[in-house]
């Protein structure tokens, strides 16, 4: 995933479904190394633009996923894309604390429940 397409879709220049569809591929694999205990997953993050994320760009990937156009897995993805980056910084510890735990693998890839998803967003109103 290229840093510039999550950046456009975050800002809404792009749409969740274009970065889905562009992402799809390391998507599937990413998933696949997911259900084999102790495999190492790949993650494919060309950091070509700086980011920032602040509470908009959060809530918005959130929605793309509450909404359906991005899945749990994608967002598991993208988290685990933002918890490696070296240009990736963030506007306050909640954001990182929840980039952090949708990227935790330990959660299956992502939230469990639409219910989760909502608890986050509301904590980043």
């Amino acid at each position: 995933m290229k840093a510039s397409d999550l950046y456009n879709t975050l800002n809404g220049s792009s749409s969740g479904e274009t970065l889905s569809k562009n992402i799809s591929n390391e998507v599937d694999k990413y998933k696949f190394q997911l259900q084999k205990k102790g495999s190492s997953i790949p993650i494919y993050f060309i950091e070509d633009k700086d980011i920032f994320l602040t509470k908009s760009f959060l809530r918005k990937l959130l929605n793309d996923v509450y909404e359906g156009t991005l899945s749990n897995i994608h967002l598991a993805y993208i988290c685990d894309c933002l918890t490696l980056g070296e240009k990736v910084t963030f506007e306050d510890e909640v954001l990182k604390d929840i980039i952090y735990e949708a990227a935790d693998p330990e959660i299956n890839g992502g939230f469990k429940n639409s219910n989760e998803i909502l608890s986050f967003i509301h904590m980043i109103n």
